[in-house]
């Protein structure tokens, strides 16, 4: 990642209600105010990016993202003590069946 000198420290954006309303959607993530909108534009960024380098929209033009493919955290597994206890299955041993 290369660092402009002429790039701000600090960036900010006037919180109208449809920003507020995004980040605060995202809150449930547990990330910071500056974390959501530092992945927000990294997430923006890899879109045009994608876009321009596959010919989908020239450097000038605003991809428009029309599918999503997610890739989900793995979900946690149960604590292993080295052994488990099956349920028996009950057989049913009458002559009626």
């Amino acid at each position: 990642m290369s660092t402009d000198t002429k790039m701000p420290r600090q960036l900010a954006a006037r919180m109208d209600a449809e920003l507020a309303a995004n980040v605060a959607e995202l809150a449930p993530t547990g990330l910071s105010y500056s974390e959501i909108v530092k992945r927000s534009v990294a997430l923006f960024a890899t879109v045009y990016r994608v876009a321009v380098q596959n010919g989908v929209a020239k450097p000038e033009e605003i991809p428009t993202l029309t599918a999503y493919r997610y890739q989900l955290p793995p979900l946690p597994q149960p604590p292993r003590t080295g052994q488990i206890q099956l349920p028996r299955p009950r057989l049913n041993l009458s002559k009626e069946n």
